[in-house]
């Protein structure tokens, strides 16, 4: 069930007031907790009479704190007298008010996961006699803040993790606040749902995603203006959460990659070239001309590790933009410069040649090491390319109620391969049914000196146990699979399917990626289209493999 709860900024000593509001809001909103993300109490150097009026009153039970409310340790040293009571009552304030601590992980009995740091950013190496109240913490505290939590449901720091601007529209319009590694690198640890600081200025950057199939797989980063603001910035965040809930299929609107993962794996020049050649395109032939044959790899040539892999989420943030759906094991992008355009089915309204990626670094399915995995793996693929199917089924319907596209999938699997994924192509129904698209496999294989494809189950899982290259093609009541083996002496071009599917689709001159490039406006506009088009279809665990009754069993 979810729980309303209310984020507010600094109250720097203005108790009376804030109090008040807080009871006004949960009479019509009954707010599970609160937490106050900056300062509560006035500088005690610098407090007003009217600061230390209020905080007598609060001390002594004149003001009514109306539901559970945390306060994060700010910047500014707390007064002495709050410190006293909070050693006393082992953190706890007053009734329904108790302190997150300078570096403190809690679990509410809601299930909320909470952590905190607090204070301004110290260099001290020896924190002996430092309370627990202080108004500083070290890199250590900030390492040390989390341990014991895989993940948090909400994280609140006074010092802002560095580069949370990188890759982001939004910009935070006066003086930045201060910023370190360590809370970057809590954040990259913690992958909270929501992250929450106090500033001089209202900022809400746009959500990021995390690399990697992990519980909490979106972060907001939110820092809020202080209570009572001249300018009238935004100084309340309220929102309604659920601990046991999974997270969406779908990115939010505007979602970026994290801006944690930029300036940290920085590319060669070489890597520039050869590794666009296959994010997104799946390899090009001018720029690495591997061995096939089985488990062979050239002497010199390394195999490439996650941190060096294009299509690893994550280790290209300029391509966020193309992401089409994250799943748990699975991801989807449109593809990198696409073999159809828009104007191939402008019914569609973007060109629908998408890509089914790998979450995981691994060149072959057989390469996932844990069988329930790999399992789970391979239905998950599935059912993405079944929800595709279902939207072009859809979307493709003409007057008769029969669907006008149908699809094409294939895959390399190559045991000296990079990562593996899928290429899914929409085509004609009237191509596939009359056997043009197969046909023009077997045709093109000959023509290359390629071996033949299987067609029958067993000899079609025979060859599966080593290298291959494998076609999938579907329409509404008919399925086909056929198999090459690629573990001959034979240089095979990783721009076959999309040859064969070009001169098919009189499309030839676009058979690489590299001449069909778009800019990234055209890319942004094509990947929003899918979004919208596919949120409908976007698959769940209840999703069967194969959810076309019509087309099971068929040959």
């Amino acid at each position: 069930m979810a729980s309303k709860i209310v984020v507010i900024g600094a109250v720097n000593g203005r108790l009376t007031d804030v109090f008040a509001k807080l009871t006004t809001l949960h009479a019509k909103q009954n707010f599970t907790f609160c937490i106050i993300a900056g300062d509560l109490f006035a500088n005690p150097d610098t407090a007003t009479q009217a600061n230390q009026e209020d905080l007598a009153k609060l001390l002594r039970g004149d003001i009514i704190v109306p539901f559970t409310t945390y306060f994060a340790i700010g910047r500014q040293k707390l007064p002495a007298e709050v410190i006293d009571v909070l050693e006393e009552n082992h953190g706890e304030l007053c009734p329904n008010l108790s302190v997150l601590g300078r570096k403190s992980s809690m679990k509410t009995s809601e299930g909320f996961r909470i952590v905190a740091v607090g204070g301004a950013h110290s260099s001290i190496t020896d924190e002996a006699g430092v309370s627990q109240y202080a108004s500083v913490y070290t890199d250590g505290d900030a390492q040390a803040a989390g341990k014991g939590f895989a993940s948090a449901d909400i994280l609140v720091t006074s010092d802002w993790p560095a580069h949370v601007q990188d890759g982001a529209k939004n910009r935070y319009t006066t003086t930045l606040p201060p910023s370190t590694d360590s809370i970057a690198e809590l954040c990259v640890s913690l992958k909270p749902r929501y992250h929450f600081s106090a500033s001089n200025s209202h900022y809400e950057r746009e959500p990021f995603f995390h690399n990697g199939p992990v519980a909490r797989l979106i972060t907001r980063f939110i820092s809020l203006a202080p209570f009572g603001n001249a300018a009238k910035e935004k100084w309340i965040y309220a929102f309604s959460l659920e601990p046991s809930a999974e997270p969406s299929l779908t990115l939010p609107t505007g979602c970026t990659a994290s801006p944690f993962n930029t300036g940290k794996k920085r590319k060669l020049e070489s890597q520039e070239s050869d590794f666009n050649s296959f994010r997104f395109a799946n390899g090009a032939t001018d720029h690495y001309q591997p061995d096939y044959r089985r488990q062979k790899r050239p002497r010199n040539q390394a195999p490439l590790t996650p941190q060096q892999c294009y299509f690893c989420l994550g280790n290209n943030d300029r391509e966020a933009h193309m992401i089409g759906s994250i799943g748990t094991e699975v991801y989807l992008t449109i593809a990198k410069g696409p073999l159809s355009t828009r104007q191939t089915y402008p019914d569609l309204g973007f060109p629908g040649h998408m890509l089914l990626i790998l979450m995981d670094h691994h060149p072959t399915m057989s390469a996932i090491g844990e069988p329930g995995v790999r399992q789970s793996t391979v239905t998950e693929m599935q059912r993405y390319r079944n929800a595709l199917q279902s939207m072009l089924a859809e979307k493709s319907k003409g007057e008769d109620g029969r669907a006008k596209l149908g699809a094409v999938t294939w895959e390399i699997s190559r045991y000296s391969g990079v990562h593996l994924h899928w290429q899914f192509l929409p085509v004609p129904v009237d191509m596939i049914q009359k056997g043009l698209v197969e046909a023009g496999f077997d045709v093109e294989a000959e023509n290359s000196n390629y071996p033949k494809f299987a067609k029958t189950f067993k000899e079609m899982e025979e060859i599966e146990e080593g290298n291959f290259f494998k076609v999938m093609i579907w329409s509404e009541g008919m399925r086909k699979e056929m198999v090459m083996p690629l573990d001959g002496d034979f240089r095979f071009d990783l721009q076959f399917g999309r040859r064969v599917m070009g001169k098919l689709l009189g499309l030839a001159d676009r058979t690489h990626w590299k001449d069909c490039g778009q800019t990234t406006e055209e890319e942004t506009v094509d990947a929003k289209a899918f979004r919208e088009a596919f949120e409908k279809f976007e698959p769940s665990e209840e999703s069967e493999p194969d959810a076309d009754p019509a087309i099971a069993g068929a040959v």
